[in-house]
């Protein structure tokens, strides 16, 4: 029996392929999504995640043939926007009458980007994805009006045309990554440990200007009811999670009651989070986590220097920084420093002083390459867009050169070597 829909993630570039700062993401997009869209169509959906399960290309076009979709919904960021392109286009050339609609970071950033692709929609701002990728499909069989699609913007004769206002799903809508849908094995690969990652919160009140936690799911936080979350835990064979939320302690009655149900539960597992300096000041959260099984938060400091802070528009003191990496040692949590190397007018001697100052306490440090997306434009192409990599873009740095920065945002360890 041939299945009309499929959802595809295309293989991305050589720098950011299967590792660990885009890995999380295949849960989220794919897993959870596919998820929704399964429970919600009562219909069979095809998943092509080239980039996890590294398929041939060969097979990805036999299996276009075999199926002649109705619909497919393509998952496109910066990293394999261009391999999205050139796959829209050969199965576009095999199936003219697909209807196609993109997801995902790049019609988020760059609307009208799409206006001169093959792409016969992209999903809006203010919508959950998998919501207007639901109507997109129900349109491909006819059993809804092309007007009355939440949060899908048709492109026409080179025109984005707006169809219906986006939706925001309740939480206790939202899919789960299932290991039967997705190829949670790959993943695992991915991830380089038998990790699942689940969604807790959408939404973020911070709007930090290279970040797209607001774009995606809009500035009012939803969180995943707790109940919901212990039922996910049980089914699940690995004892390993991470609790996918912008800034996961925010809501602090939620996390000392999710922390409550784990310990009541009977399946010990081990956990991570991510949040913001300024929200790790409550011991008896840390405590409560701690005991619950969390074992690493990743705190988004960017920097210790004061000058690169005010340039992104933050404000803390390196106290906080040195309060919370006493609070999460006294409990036994890993205290994860997420920096960014290359925000606007930063020097080696700003990146050494935040490396000697995060090295002195002995945490554990992950940069990125600090990426403004706000640039972007639709007038680029895909292979301009597609240096903007959180792992590779570099705007300049005086006195150190490009060759350098790479070797400092792939081995940091090797830092004091690098900037002298």
């Amino acid at each position: 029996m041939k299945t009309e829909f499929l959802i595809v993630w295309a293989n991305s570039g050589l720098t950011t392929k299967s590792n660990h700062v885009n890995a999380p993401y295949h849960f989220v997009h794919i897993g959870e999504v596919l998820n929704y869209l399964d429970r919600e169509l009562k219909e069979p959906i095809d998943l092509l995640d080239v980039e996890a399960e590294e398929i041939q290309f060969q097979e990805v076009i036999k299996k276009v043939i075999q199926n002649e979709y109705k619909a497919i919904a393509f998952y496109t960021n910066t990293e394999n926007l261009q391999n999205t392109i050139t796959l829209l286009n050969i199965i576009k050339q095999i199936i003219p009458n697909v209807k196609t609609i993109v997801y995902g970071e790049m019609p988020i950033y760059l609307p009208k980007f799409f206006q001169k692709t093959k792409f016969d929609a992209i999903v809006s701002r203010e919508c959950d994805q998998e919501v207007a990728i639901l109507d997109f499909f129900e349109y491909a069989k006819q059993r809804k009006h092309k007007d009355n699609l939440r949060g899908v913007i048709h492109i026409e004769d080179g025109n984005l045309v707006d169809s219906k206002k986006g939706y925001y799903l309740k939480s206790e809508e939202w899919g789960y990554p299932e290991e039967k849908q997705i190829p949670m094995q790959k993943y695992y690969q991915m991830e380089g440990k038998k990790q699942v990652v689940l969604t807790i919160a959408r939404g973020c009140p911070y709007n930090c200007q290279y970040c797209n936690a607001v774009s995606y799911y809009g500035k009012k936080e939803r969180r995943r009811p707790i109940p919901k979350v212990i039922d996910f835990i049980n089914r699940t064979e690995t004892s390993l999670y991470k609790f996918f939320a912008p800034n996961f302690t925010l809501d602090e009655s939620y996390v000392f009651e999710l922390c409550k149900a784990i310990q009541k539960n009977g399946k010990k597992i081990k956990w991570s989070c991510t949040t913001r300096p300024d929200l790790l000041e409550n011991e008896e959260l840390i405590k409560e986590m701690a005991k619950a099984g969390c074992y690493k938060i990743a705190i988004g400091i960017e920097s210790i220097e004061k000058e690169d802070l005010e340039n992104i528009n933050k404000r803390y003191q390196q106290n906080k920084i040195v309060q919370g990496i006493n609070l999460l040692k006294k409990y036994g949590i890993e205290y994860k420093a997420l920096i960014m190397f290359g925000v606007p007018k930063q020097t080696k001697e700003n990146i050494k002083y935040t490396l000697d100052f995060l090295n002195k306490y002995q945490v554990t440090i992950r940069p990125t390459a600090y990426t403004p997306f706000y640039e972007m434009n639709h007038n680029m192409n895909a292979e301009q867009i597609s240096h903007y990599d959180k792992r590779t873009y570099y705007d300049g740095i005086k006195n150190l050169n490009y060759g350098e920065f790479l070797k400092l945002i792939y081995d940091t360890d090797q830092y004091r070597k690098i900037l002298n």
